[in-house]
């Protein structure tokens, strides 16, 4: 790999880490959630009303199952989330919304300052068009 293929690459690796370690660092301060609790509560947020099953939940967070496990035990002793066993799966629902406002609100301001504003919209709608052109593993179902 070399010339732009390289540049591209370490440039998408490279902001990655560095946005999501300023998301970590902030909502910790802030709010004391981990960005992968606040995954958590963000996608069971925006999940179905009667809670998400946790092979999906560990799946859209790209959790491994036992991972997942141990972090929803902690976030359920935490009280940041309520796990409900039925007979047929185990589901978790939502907790914590006033919590998670509140860090959303930080989720999206890092994401403005450390991403977004820098680039502008022109460079985002490239962006989001070249982001759409990569076959993702959803997209090979």
């Amino acid at each position: 790999m070399a010339g732009d293929e390289l540049a591209a690459w370490h440039g998408l690796l490279s902001v990655h880490a560095a946005v999501t370690r300023e998301l970590d660092r902030r909502l910790a301060a802030e709010h004391g959630l981990s960005l992968a609790e606040f995954d958590v509560l963000i996608t069971l947020f925006n999940g179905d009303r009667d809670g998400t099953r946790m092979t999906e939940l560990a799946r859209s967070i790209m959790f491994s199952p036992a991972g997942l496990s141990h972090l929803v035990t902690r976030m359920e002793r935490d009280r940041l989330v309520v796990r409900r066993v039925d007979p047929a799966d185990r589901r978790s629902i939502r907790a914590g919304r006033a919590l998670l406002a509140q860090a959303r609100n930080t989720h999206n301001e890092v994401i403005r300052e450390g991403f977004s504003r820098p680039l502008g919209r022109e460079h985002l709608r490239r962006l989001a068009e070249a982001w759409a052109a990569v076959p993702l593993e959803r997209d090979r179902s």
